[in-house]
């Protein structure tokens, strides 16, 4: 009987910590917060004004769980998704309820009630922000008897390098190899107009240019040689022509010399087990990081391509991961380029916001948005950008 009421007693106790520990889960598990949220009304767009305030809204709730937010998000049904390319850390707010609306002079408010559940509170997923277009173009190499044994490499190692960029889920690839702009001063007056023009042709938001400034091989030891690697990567704002990052990789491969005729660069394992293989497998992997460190802070900008009405079509669509849904902002730069105090460096140009628009049709390679007002007339080459 002692045994039983044991047995009993500890079921007893089991049952109530289980279901003290599912109270304490379910309490913890989620949180619900009220909250304001506030946006312009410019130019009598209330209805947008009004997904903007609730978006603002939704950043407060988001930012009460301890994560921070520092851009804007995209609505799916009943549940705001806070993911740009400026949240370090994002997750979901659901279960949204507009308490009250209201309007003071040109500024919409809301005041919501939502459910932030801990559990989605997640790092945001680099694949999940939109993907930028970038092009990479033909390597300028300096000294011609340094590749004797690669004859393709101007070609090879750009290619490379974007497969490995649109591996990471952050960019389209665009190969823009059979083009060649030489190493010249980036000064206003034609490097950046290249650049643009090229952008513009190619579709693409980024450029990268390179210059193979040594891939020699020397005597190292007396019996020994080493193949010295050394190559520049230059990124630039293909809308602009401004230039956004330079870097020099340089790295010795010991025990190389030239290769055997015949050698397939990139695609043949046996070729990474070489030194001079293994130097310049690092040597893009760095790429790579420098790359995306570079481009991280930079908001995705695509271009107009035709308007009828208030249909406004831009070259960016399902695969650089455009939803329909999405608010979108329009810009127009300004004729006059911003220099630097020399006058000889272009440092881009300023903008002027233009509209939001409201993206209503996704095709893969290009999107339809709608605008909400009549006051305001898009024209091609205009900018539309997602970010600040």
């Amino acid at each position: 009987m002692a045994t039983t009421l044991q047995n009993f007693s500890g079921k007893l106790w089991f049952a109530g910590f289980f279901c003290l520990n599912l109270f304490i889960t379910t309490v913890f598990a989620e949180r619900t917060i009220e909250t304001e949220g506030s946006a312009a009304i410019i130019n009598g767009a209330t209805q947008l004004a009004k997904q903007h305030a609730i978006k603002n809204a939704v950043q407060q709730a988001m930012l009460q769980t301890e994560a921070k937010v520092d851009s804007s998000s995209t609505v799916s049904e009943n549940v705001l998704i806070i993911d740009s390319v400026r949240v370090s850390a994002a997750g979901t707010v659901e279960d949204v309820q507009i308490l009250d609306e209201w309007t003071t002079g040109d500024t919409y408010h809301v005041r919501i009630r939502a459910i932030v559940p801990h559990n989605k509170i997640r790092k945001p997923n680099p694949a999940a922000r939109y993907r930028k277009k970038i092009a990479a173009l033909q390597f300028q190499i300096i000294n011609r008897t340094h590749t004797y044994d690669l004859p393709n490499i101007e070609h090879d190692l750009p290619r490379e390098l974007l497969r490995r960029l649109e591996l990471t889920g952050e960019f389209i690839a665009v190969d823009a190899t059979a083009y060649l702009i030489p190493e010249v001063t980036p000064q206003v007056s034609d490097y950046a107009k290249q650049i643009n023009h090229l952008s513009e042709t190619l579709g693409a938001q980024i450029i990268i240019n390179g210059v193979i400034r040594d891939l020699g091989v020397h005597k190292q030891y007396v019996v020994s040689k080493a193949r010295q690697v050394e190559i520049e990567l230059t990124i630039y704002d293909g809308f602009t022509g401004a230039r956004i990052a330079q870097h020099r990789f340089s790295e010795k491969a010991n025990h190389a010399g030239y290769l055997k005729p015949n050698t397939t660069l990139f695609s043949q394992a046996d070729f990474y087990q070489t030194n001079f293989g293994r130097v310049l497998e690092r040597i893009l992997k760095r790429q790579v990081e420098f790359v995306q460190s570079d481009l991280l802070q930079i908001p995705f900008l695509a271009r107009v391509l035709q308007v009828e009405g208030k249909k406004i079509f831009f070259n960016a669509g399902g695969v650089s991961l455009v939803r329909v849904g999405d608010v979108l902002s329009a810009y127009r730069f300004k004729p006059k380029p911003i220099l630097d105090r020399s006058n000889q460096y272009l440092l881009g140009f300023d903008q002027d916001p233009v509209a939001s628009i409201a993206v209503k049709n996704v095709q893969p390679q290009f999107s339809i948005g709608q605008l909400e007002v009549d006051k305001v007339k898009l024209y091609p080459g205009d900018i539309i950008r997602f970010g600040w």
